[in-house]
């Protein structure tokens, strides 16, 4: 890469200016980590989500106009129950019609959202949910057909907490917002006023800086003992693989769908787009410790940022962790069983390959909303085969799977569990099983989480008959 004379005194102004940065400019956790508020369904009463235009600050300096849910980006967490029956309003408030779904939740065709249930600006959809599931973080987010990817970005989204019986009577941190935290990942390309850029191709879109909950390079005071972290990627097509600063593994009880069924230590954890996990952290005899994503961009590679996007982050801190005087609520150690999972294999294995294509499609075909591409049954079980020469995530709606291996090899323990999103680098075989129903007119999706493929035709439609 070659600079112009005007461009190489500005790369020596950079350097000049960068010396007198004080030592502690750089160090970890700068804003205190937002948490979102938390809506719960109480007594059959109705949960509103408004999706309007806000005012949101990424950087700490300067205020963005942006898209967001009951006035934050992220929205609101939403927390249920299973057996609830919950009536769920969205309030369309924005120029564009934006249709919702909630990735994970397992509900029948005709209340996951999508191209049928489109929501025309200042008009109202009220979906009643059935909640008839296991206790698991799923995370709700705008699905319009051909603008999943921009809406996201701008701010349409959120998490879903699902609690069961089982799920309380665990000795596990479930106190939301003291030691149990959602942790929504994004990244951003912010200009120099914090206003976000979305310019994307059929790559993806890769941006230079890391959110967390909608700030940079957050902290979060915590008691002394265990703490709780959904993480969620959220972000458009980057994948993410995180460690711990002092070395420890991360103690990962719970994948897509739910609970594994006992905690396994993962030294590097993965999160794929739409992914979510849930792991433990024991702060009981930690000052301090931050969760990092990679190495952060060099000096050279923010001076190539000024003349060209780069796609390496300016801070890949995710969040610091820091241990007050006061003793946790829990603090003993990690249940050695979390659930029991007797699941079985009750019918034949239906074999299916999925080939995500280059650039874009599913196996040399877009996304025609006129056409089924797979028809299943309730209740059944499929071994799919999904290959794409160029990695990225995958998710289907309505089921659920487990990974069989990935290229022959076996399940690595960040796999272990139920699961609706999985990333895809070469072949990956899933053991899928139906679960709800979903008809002609309200097919399920099965598409690539790289959202601006899914946005030019990677996606499919799934047809699941209802069991008689």
């Amino acid at each position: 890469m070659s600079f112009s004379r005007c461009q190489s005194l500005l790369i020596a102004g950079m350097a000049l200016c960068m010396s007198y940065v004080p030592s502690n400019a750089s160090a970890n956790g700068t804003t205190l980590l937002p948490v979102p508020p938390l809506l719960e369904s109480r007594s059959g009463q109705p949960l509103f989500l408004t999706l309007q235009k806000i005012h949101w600050s990424f950087d700490g300096k300067y205020s963005a106009d942006v898209w967001g849910v009951n006035g934050s980006s992220p929205g609101p967490t939403i927390r249920v129950k299973d057996g609830d029956d919950l009536k769920l309003i969205y309030s369309n408030r924005l120029p564009d019609a934006v249709s919702m779904t909630i990735s994970g939740l397992q509900i029948t065709g005709t209340q996951v959202g999508g191209a049928a249930r489109l929501i025309s600006p200042n008009a109202d959809w009220s979906p009643v949910i059935p909640i008839r599931q296991n206790a698991a973080t799923l995370w709700y987010h705008a699905n319009t057909q051909g603008k999943m990817g921009e809406q996201i970005h701008n701010g349409l989204l959120g998490m879903w907490i699902v609690d069961d019986e089982s799920s309380k009577n665990l000795r596990l941190p479930k106190h939301y917002g003291v030691d149990d935290f959602p942790i929504i990942i994004q990244d951003k390309r912010l200009d120099n006023f914090g206003v976000p850029e979305y310019q994307a191709d059929e790559n993806g879109f890769i941006g230079d800086s890391l959110l967390v909950n909608g700030v940079q390079d957050p902290y979060l005071e915590v008691s002394r003992g265990w703490i709780r972290l959904r993480l969620l990627n959220a972000s458009n097509s980057r994948r993410y693989v995180m460690k711990i600063s002092d070395g420890r593994p991360f103690a990962m009880i719970a994948s897509d769908q739910g609970f594994l069924t006992a905690p396994v230590n993962i030294q590097e954890l993965p999160l794929a787009p739409g992914e979510r996990r849930e792991v433990l952290i024991d702060m009981a005899k930690t000052q301090e410790l931050t969760i990092t994503a990679g190495e952060s961009a060099t000096f050279m590679d923010r001076v190539k940022g000024l003349f060209e996007p780069s796609s390496s982050l300016i801070s890949t801190n995710v969040l610091t962790i820091k241990a007050t005087g006061l003793m946790s609520l829990v603090t003993d150690g990690l249940p050695t069983q979390l659930v029991d999972d007797k699941t079985q294999v009750t019918s034949s294995i239906t074999n299916r390959d999925i080939r995500l294509d280059e650039p874009y499609g599913i196996n040399n075909v877009t996304i025609d909303t006129n056409r089924v591409d797979i028809t299943s049954r309730q209740g059944s079980w499929e071994r799919w085969t999904v290959t794409s020469s160029v990695p990225q995530a995958f998710h289907i709606e309505g089921v659920r799977f487990k990974v069989i291996n990935r290229n022959g090899q076996p399940t690595q323990p960040e796999d272990f569990g139920w699961k609706d999103t999985v990333w895809v680098d070469g072949r990956t075989e899933l053991l899928v099983q139906m679960m709800q129903p979903s008809y002609n007119h309200f097919p399920f999706l099965f598409y690539s989480q790289n959202l601006e493929k899914a946005d030019l035709g990677s996606v499919g439609q799934l047809v699941v008959t209802p069991q008689e």
